[in-house]
């Protein structure tokens, strides 16, 4: 049969119409199977909420999002917070987006709420929480897991959604369908979605399961494997920022990324540089620092690297050797900047301890090489405020405000306030302190430092007879729950 001949100009809207039908989602290049296929180019975050600026900017929407994590990462925002990230949004200003995350007062969302943020902008339709727990094996999983949500602070109005359904707790979150399930109880999902790996969920996942990191990983692999899931896209989360993930396990989140590209390495052999850093971290957790420093002598030649490094300065800061920690997180820092963090890391090991001037050591190290960092400032306050160095520690308390929020803080800068006895910065603070209080839906005292601090506040607020500020603080939740867990008896 012959073929009519196309004149150039049909040729051109011919060839035009199949490029267009070339772009339509049934048309484009599956996405690769997990397990199958390499996932290419994972975003490495050091931030999780990076993950939401990455998919608002690749025009992603009405996504499935399943994301493997310690924290549920979904808690709620003030709709008029919402209402201006949506209008970033729509402007497509991404630079402003990515400029909006934070911690601090001004932000409009940040590394706890970013699922939560995403849901409401349209981005994902529906979300998996995969816990590092076994809270759905345990007897009468249903109330086990209400409870569970409740220690997140989802409250009854949140919980009441939920249901067990399929071995998965299941409901939603302010309209956002989401569903909360473990390992052994992964949905069956036939659509493209997205994937998220916090590197923070292997701490707990390898104690809960008793078992170290590789093999740790070799589980959460082989059950993404079974799924057979299509990824649209990938994020690895290092979460080291704000403590969340010890700076020594960094490698974690590598060995993620590296995996997510070459799938078959879970059923390779480690390689010789991951067997190390694996006995590094067993020796660490049982405290044989000798064992440690002899593998890390005997390789040192091989693998002069910060993930090494790291855990010659952890070595050492076991066996209060401060000298040879303090030179080990400086050539670990030099190497690779982001290994920084051991400083604020190693200074807070050593005021626990009451170590405060080694302590300080480390902390200024940490800040000199990186001003920008936020771990351990409010430590550090807390370090100063023991060497009775106050006028410092309010600087270096409102540095960590400035980056992390009103509450705790601002409690603790009203302390230094009345330790020096200045008793209107004092009154200006604590004003700013109970607003910060009753505006965090989700404040909560976990230190004796905070309880000591919010003490004092009652006390100077009845003293100076100011009423209005006296009956608020005893009302909130927060003071009253914490008059219970942190009577005064038990502050050091």
């Amino acid at each position: 049969m012959n073929l009519p001949q196309l004149s150039r100009r049909e040729f051109i809207l011919l060839s035009l119409q199949l490029l267009a039908l070339s772009q339509l989602p049934g048309c484009r290049s599956s996405q690769p199977v997990i397990g199958k296929d390499p996932v290419p180019r994972p975003l490495m975050a050091e931030d999780h909420c990076e993950a939401l600026a990455h998919w608002a900017e690749k025009g992603v929407r009405d996504a499935v999002l399943l994301n493997f994590d310690t924290h549920d990462d979904i808690r709620w925002v003030p709709n008029h917070k919402i209402d201006a990230l949506s209008d970033i949004y729509r402007s497509r200003d991404w630079q402003r987006f990515r400029q909006v995350s934070g911690m601090g007062e001004d932000s409009l969302y940040h590394l706890g709420n970013w699922i939560y943020a995403g849901g409401r902008l349209g981005i994902f339709r529906e979300v998996y929480w995969i816990i590092p727990f076994e809270v759905l094996s345990m007897e009468d999983p249903e109330a086990k897991m209400r409870l569970f949500l409740k220690e997140y602070e989802f409250n009854d109005g949140e919980i009441s959604s939920f249901s067990l359904v399929g071995g998965r707790f299941r409901g939603t979150f302010h309209g956002i369908p989401f569903t909360v399930c473990d390992m052994g109880s992964l949905p069956d999902i036939g659509s493209p979605l997205l994937l998220s790996i916090d590197t923070d969920f292997f701490p707990p996942y390898s104690t809960v399961h008793e078992k170290s990191y590789l093999p740790s990983l070799h589980d959460l692999f082989t059950a993404l494997y079974g799924k057979k899931y299509r990824i649209l896209d990938a994020v690895v989360s290092y979460s080291v920022n704000g403590d969340y993930l010890p700076p020594h396990l960094r490698w974690i989140g590598d060995t993620i990324g590296a995996i997510l590209e070459k799938p078959g390495l879970i059923d390779e052999n480690p390689t010789e540089f991951l067997t190390l850093l694996q006995q590094l971290d067993n020796d660490y957790r049982g405290t044989d620092t000798a064992a440690m420093l002899g593998y890390i002598e005997a390789w040192q030649a091989r693998y002069p690297l910060p993930p090494v490094k790291a855990y010659q300065a952890l070595a050492h800061t076991l066996r209060n050797e401060p000298e040879s920690a303090f030179r080990a997180a400086r050539e670990a820092c030099a190497q690779d900047p982001r290994y920084c963090t051991l400083f604020p890391y190693i200074g807070t090991y050593h005021y626990t301890g009451g170590r405060y001037a080694v302590a300080e050591t480390f902390y200024r190290a940490g800040f000199a090489a990186n001003p920008a960092m936020t771990n351990g400032l409010f430590q550090y306050g807390h370090c100063l405020r023991r060497m009775g160095r106050i006028k410092e520690a309010i600087t270096w308390y409102e540095k960590d405000e400035a980056a992390n929020g009103l509450f705790p803080t601002r409690f603790l800068i009203t302390e230094m306030h009345l330790l020096r006895g200045d008793r209107e910065a004092a009154r200006a603070s604590l004003a700013k302190a109970v607003d910060g209080l009753a505006q965090n839906r989700y404040a909560d005292v976990i230190n004796d430092e905070t309880a000591r601090a919010i003490y004092a506040a009652l006390d100077f607020s009845e003293r100076e007879r100011l009423r209005d500020l006296s009956a608020v603080l005893r009302a909130n939740p927060t003071v009253i729950r914490m008059l219970t867990t942190y009577p005064r008896s038990s502050l050091r």
